[in-house]
């Protein structure tokens, strides 16, 4: 008997639409050398350079921006694939970080399917996903928060398989994955941390037995290179963190509870905004009221004891307001990538929602003018042919900085000196594409007090570079400037000649 293959089609157009759809927004500026190369991707890009070319492995990872306090190594080792196979070429890794992007959006599609079996409502909001501006729906930065949403998306994964199908190995997996994204954002993933720790106490009919210690285990195994870090450094971060707890930094700028109360829910408004209506806040509320009011008119429905034993729905809703719970409490300023992790469950809470809604007959044309309207208000004229990208770019832009280096290049110097001016004091990016034009054989290595000397200033019409005293201490008045090139962003470069 002839075994007929039949082709999933209705199942692989799908995932091919969303693919496609979810490149132009991530592409578009990486194929144009239009994307971000600023102080992390400079630093991230040394630190894997090392790691790579002098075998220098490292137990930890970039700092959280708390002094002593650092992230894990994951992130750098993530980054030490692509670095070493495109030759340390930041387009190409920006490109490949686009690609990992549209796949996390497919993955964003296979998860709200798995959780709402409603392929409509799983589809509608995953191109609403492919098309938003909305950077936290994944990676379009060389950033480590941008692998937050992927790692998020195999957590809620891995918890509908541990109540569906509970094993062993499912609880390790849950540990490791949360810990990877625990460690890709410090603010998130300290409460994020927190909850995981409490949460067996919450659901205890699903979490509350001896496998959880395996959820114990896998995050001990992406905590072991910092645990042997303390160890082997006399417990230096667990000391800075007491310190900072004790004594909080001068610059946290503190903001009184009352702000925080209305504060805090503005920012999760904006968030929702930004991801969902174009920016637009009142869209976003009218949306957020609508979403809300199908779900209350669920609850008094027949489909109430559904929700009511809805572990994943339950599970990121407490997750929710138990993070506006810390974020409220807690007095400083929070930076919007502080909330990284946010729009995802956002996302898969709207999705279950709408997936009941749509079960009931009265509710259901709303349902479709709603996902209609979200693709609709997303939509814009660069996501469609001909792709271009018209902006130029600041400073801190890949193309810009490119062009800077490329111009000392051309001249093709010897027995020469680089300084380069940034309000960073460090200026890591500028560091790595010389490291890298020299590791090409493009560019002899800069030495220092040479008598030919290139300054690279950063927000030159600022002229921050003369009022902190760099420009002084590098030229000391013995130096005669014999080119001056200017380049987009605000950036110039001095060609000096010592002339003492």
């Amino acid at each position: 008997m002839k075994m007929s293959f039949k082709f999933p089609y209705t199942k692989i157009i799908p995932l091919l639409l969303i693919f496609l759809i979810s490149l132009p927004k991530r592409l578009i500026f990486p194929f144009n050398n239009l994307f971000a190369f600023n102080y992390d991707q400079g630093r991230d890009f040394l630190a894997v350079s090392k790691i790579i070319y002098e075998k220098d492995l490292t137990l930890i990872g970039q700092t959280t921006g708390l002094q002593g306090v650092f992230y894990g190594p994951w992130w750098y080792y993530f980054l030490a694939p692509l670095i070493y196979v495109f030759g340390g070429d930041p387009q190409k890794v920006a490109i490949a970080l686009a690609l990992f992007g549209a796949i996390t959006v497919v993955a964003t599609y296979l998860l709200l399917k798995t959780l709402t079996n409603n392929s409509l409502i799983s589809f509608a909001l995953s191109i609403v996903v492919a098309i938003s501006n909305l950077w936290m729906f994944g990676p379009v930065h060389i950033w480590h928060p941008s692998i937050t949403p992927l790692l998020l998306i195999v957590f809620v994964y891995i918890l509908h398989k541990i109540v569906s199908h509970p094993k062993p190995l499912y609880y390790f997996a849950l540990g490791i994955v949360a810990f990877l994204a625990i460690d890709t954002s410090a603010s998130f993933g300290f409460i994020f941390a927190i909850y995981l720790l409490i949460s067996p106490f919450i659901f205890k009919k699903q979490l509350l037995r001896k496998e959880y210690l395996l959820v114990l285990l896998g995050a001990f195994l992406i905590l072991s290179p910092r645990l042997i870090f303390e160890f082997k450094n006399n417990f230096l971060i667990s000391k800075s963190v007491i310190s900072i707890l004790t004594n909080p930094p001068l610059h946290f700028h503190q903001i009184s509870i009352y702000e925080r109360l209305t504060e805090r829910p503005l920012q999760y408004l904006r968030i929702i905004a930004e991801g969902f209506t174009r920016n637009v806040e009142i869209i976003g509320l009218v949306f957020i009221v609508a979403v809300m009011l199908m779900l209350i008119k669920t609850l008094l429905g027949k489909t109430y004891l559904k929700i009511r034993q809805d572990f994943i729905f339950l599970y990121l809703v407490y997750l929710i307001v138990i993070t506006l719970i810390f974020f409220t409490i807690y007095p400083a300023s929070v930076w919007d990538y502080y909330l990284v992790g946010m729009p995802t469950i956002f996302l898969v809470l709207i999705a279950k929602i709408l997936g009941y809604a749509s079960k009931n007959r009265n509710l259901k044309r709303y349902v479709f003018v709603i996902l209609g309207s979200l693709i609709i208000l997303n939509i814009r004229s660069n996501l469609l042919p001909p792709y271009t990208a018209n902006w130029q770019g600041d400073g801190g832009t890949y193309n810009n900085e490119k062009k800077v280096v490329d111009y000392i290049s051309e001249q093709n110097p010897h027995d020469y000196s680089v300084y380069a001016y940034s309000p960073a004091i460090y200026d890591y990016p500028f560091d790595y594409l010389l490291y890298w034009y020299e590791r090409r054989g493009n560019l002899q290595k800069p030495k220092d007090n040479q008598s030919l000397m290139y300054l690279i200033i950063r927000e030159a019409s600022t002229r921050k570079y003369l009022t902190t005293g760099w420009y002084g201490d590098k030229t000391r008045d013995k130096t005669e400037v014999i080119h001056v090139e200017e380049f987009p962003g605000d950036l110039i470069v001095e060609k000096h000649i010592r002339v003492d």
